[in-house]
């Protein structure tokens, strides 16, 4: 537009065909409209599967998404000699996810045979009885998808601002909105919080487009360049992200709690991380070519000098966990495990002042819900263990003759031995309920040389 203003300006268009099999080997569920939403439906044929290319069903099963058009805006403005603004906004499609659907579509009865049993007695649980007898009738696919699912997208909005402090301080001020819109939610129509609604109906997983996110982040980044043998940079992110399910395109979806109320899902996101701290630094010792000490050659300058030392750190807060309640059969019999949540105990903060590897979070708080019922906690109300990380390193290279060069590095990670713990756990029913359970790796050194020619 002018000299110090620039537009980028574009539009996408991709069309992503659902999947079909060459022998029409997918099946589907055909579910009653009324059943998704009313939790006292409970007609007999509200579920029947369906077959693709049969009796006018599409060979895709899903209907094609052709709307998805993908626009971009880009601008750079150069405000004044040392400061520059940048911006941009664009939409991203989940392309991948009809790869994950018909994985599950193409493993349904009759092409394939699906079972859920529980061992209630006391015994052995032998191979022979595996597979339990079904009653003629029974409906066992455990997987559906709604026909007129749609692929997500994500918008993202993006601003920034660098300013040259001094000729080699460089400042940016970045600013990230990201909206997340017909994700995908994993419901189990069929289950109730003391069984199923259709005694003739298996446990299934119900998978649609319904589910959103919303995300920020604000971030501040410091670089020095390299001058007189040194260099140094920080970055500084506060951030939050909230959705309903914290995947998209099947497989590691967690399924909702309760599909008649999925408002109870909205929650901070599993990846969500309030704070992070991290940078890097690199340091010429002062020996060696051109340094302030032994500059003049001989062995000490070839093995003591030229060396440089470097590093890098992350501080960072802890990503949420979710309390819930296992061990349940009752949840077994419903086909779904370890998505049921806990119950919070009125008057009790989750947080610790001290926590500790024993009691990272006040268990006094939650509770297994009453039998019947599901559970009130919150999706990923519990802050996990932070990291405080610091790694370095010292390398140096020899030249050898023209063209050939030896490189030694010691190398270590995790320095000062912080531990950093990982997971925690958040069930109820668990004898080490609000204990960590894992530990990330503690310090290593390695030590290794290259030749380079």
């Amino acid at each position: 537009v002018r000299g110090n203003l620039s537009f980028n300006l574009g539009l996408r268009y991709e069309y992503i065909s659902p999947f079909t099999e060459i022998s029409d080997h997918l099946v589907n569920l055909d579910i009653n409209s009324q059943f998704l939403t009313n939790a006292t439906f409970t007609s007999p044929d509200a579920v029947v599967p369906v077959i693709a290319g049969q009796n006018g069903v599409l060979s895709t099963l899903v209907k094609p998404d052709r709307n998805n058009l993908a626009p971009r805006i880009g601008f750079a403005w150069k405000v004044t000699g040392k400061t520059v603004v940048r911006g941009g906004y664009g939409i991203n499609y989940n392309t991948g996810a009809y790869q994950a659907i018909v994985q599950e579509l193409a493993f349904q009865p009759p092409f394939s045979n699906t079972a859920t049993n529980v061992q209630t007695a006391p015994g052995e649980l032998t191979l022979a009885q595996g597979f339990p007898v079904v009653t003629s009738g029974t409906i066992t696919n455990n997987f559906g998808v709604d026909p007129n699912y749609h692929l997500g997208y994500v918008q993202i909005f993006n601003v920034n601002i660098q300013r040259e402090l001094r000729p080699t301080l460089i400042m940016n001020a970045d600013f990230t909105d990201t909206k997340g819109t017909a994700l995908d939610v994993v419901e189990a129509p069929n289950r109730t919080a003391d069984g199923v609604r259709l005694a003739n109906v298996q446990p299934f997983s119900w998978e649609t487009s319904g589910a959103s996110s919303h995300a920020y982040a604000a971030s501040l980044r410091v670089r020095k360049r390299l001058q007189a043998g040194f260099s140094v940079g920080g970055a500084y992110t506060f951030s939050k992200a909230i959705d309903d399910a914290s995947s998209i395109g099947g497989g590691s979806i967690a399924v909702a709690q309760d599909p008649f109320n999925l408002t109870a899902e909205r929650g901070l996101s599993s990846f969500d991380q309030r704070h992070r701290f991290s940078g890097d630094y690199m340091v010429e010792l002062p020996f060696g070519h051109d340094k302030r000490w032994l500059r003049n050659g001989g062995v000490a300058r070839t093995v003591l000098g030229d060396w440089q030392w470097s590093g890098s750190w992350t501080i960072a807060s802890g990503t949420p966990f979710t309390p819930r309640s296992l061990n349940d059969a009752a949840d077994l019999n419903r086909g779904t495990t370890g998505t049921i949540r806990a119950d919070v105990v009125p008057g009790q903060s989750v947080s610790l002042s001290n926590p500790t590897i024993q009691e990272w979070f006040n268990t006094a708080a939650f509770t297994a819900p009453p039998t019947g019922e599901f559970g009130d906690a919150r999706r990923n109300s519990i802050e996990g263990p932070g990291s405080l990380l610091f790694n370095m390193s010292l390398n140096k290279v020899f030249q050898l003759k023209e063209g050939e060069m030896l490189e030694f590095r010691i190398q270590a990670s995790n320095v000062f031995n912080t531990p950093q713990y990982g997971n925690i756990d958040t069930n109820v029913n668990s004898r080490t309920f609000g204990q960590v359970l894992s530990i990330g790796q503690m310090r290593t050194v390695q030590l290794s040389g290259r030749f380079r020619f």
